[in-house]
């Protein structure tokens, strides 16, 4: 059985089986379509057809309560419980007032409409498993970072490069003696401290350098390697993504890198997304088996300041944030490193 060394909302690490955890929601893929179809009124007082009911929680649950959407969401199973009643109230009292909160959902009524149009809005399903072909746009949004995933991690590999002839020595030589060492290991020192390594030095950075070669060779195949949890495998595992550590060495080749529904707020950004990337591929290309999780955030952090290089060259993360700042320069602490929101 595989492992999986995952991101988590709330900011912990787990190392996990990686077998599905199952899901409350109907794994039917009856899907609703935008236009929230009912034939009959849901809610207090009405007939509650299953697959009606069904829709209208599916709706309510892509409203975020900012929008009189439900909190937490409602369990998609197709009965009109107090919950659902109250999460039709809210959205009422919402947009109509205690004089529009009947509780009930006509077809075609003011709710009805309203509802369709908010839910409209949002393009995130927070309770069904996502789906390849209705949510495939979200794999393409994020594989269209792939290329500056890419770029990144070239930039990575110069850096270490550079640093290499230099690594084990007090001053720089042969073509690159107009550099000092410490201005090439400076951003190495940053991130892994690799001055806190004992000699030879180099056999570390040309560990790390094929790290990051082999995260090349999982991002020229993007098709094959990366997926989404079609069946909420990941439910209590993580909301933004998880890999089998390891499984681009695995000899079934089943480990893929899955991303869930969390990942979205990465689509349209694309450092975040880089970051993602990156983490996730730290533990899908290792060979060792650690799982890469001694701490979580940004190179600033208390938590990263205080690893040990030894954990530095596992921790995911700091893989992460080493390849941005190669390719961008010294970064201020990114907002959506927030480990509360998005990790």
């Amino acid at each position: 059985m595989g492992k999986c060394s995952v991101l988590k909302t709330d900011g912990s690490c787990e190392l996990l089986n990686d077998t599905p955890s199952g899901s409350k929601s109907p794994t039917s893929g009856n899907r609703p379509g935008n236009d929230v179809k009912i034939s009959a009124p849901v809610g207090i007082n009405s007939p509650n057809i299953y697959d009606d009911v069904y829709n209208i929680q599916y709706a309510l649950d892509k409203v975020p309560p900012i929008d009189g959407g439900p909190s937490p969401l409602l369990v998609i199973d197709g009965k009109c419980g107090p919950k659902t009643v109250k999460a039709i109230q809210t959205f009422q009292l919402k947009h109509f007032g205690w004089s529009g909160a009947d509780g009930k959902i006509e077809p075609n009524k003011q709710t009805h409409r309203k509802l369709i149009e908010i839910s409209n809005r949002y393009n995130v399903y927070p309770s069904l498993p996502l789906d390849l072909k209705t949510d495939d746009w979200f794999l393409a949004a994020m594989m269209q970072h792939v290329p500056y995933t890419i770029n990144c991690i070239h930039a990575a590999m110069a850096k270490i490069l550079l640093a290499m002839p230099t690594a084990d020595s007090a001053s720089a030589g042969g073509l690159l003696a107009s550099f000092g060492r410490e201005e090439r290991m400076s951003l190495l020192n940053r991130h892994f401290t690799i001055d806190g390594f004992p000699a030879p030095r180099q056999r570390i950075l040309q560990r790390l350098y094929d790290i990051y070669g082999y995260m090349l060779n999982v991002l020229n195949r993007p098709d094959y390697y990366f997926t989404l949890d079609t069946d909420n495998s990941g439910e209590r595992i993580s909301t933004v993504a998880f890999a089998r550590l390891g499984g681009f060495f695995s000899k079934d080749a089943t480990g893929k890198i899955v991303f869930r529904r969390g990942a979205y707020f990465a689509t349209g950004i694309q450092d975040f997304a880089a970051f993602v990337f990156i983490h996730e591929l730290r533990h899908f290309v290792e060979r060792e088996g650690e799982h890469g999780h001694f701490a979580k955030g940004w190179v600033t952090d208390p938590g990263m300041q205080a690893l040990l290089p030894s954990q530095k060259i596992y921790n995911s993360d700091t893989f992460g944030g080493f390849a941005l700042e190669a390719r961008n320069g010294i970064m201020e602490r990114p907002v959506w490193i927030k480990s509360s929101v998005f990790r």
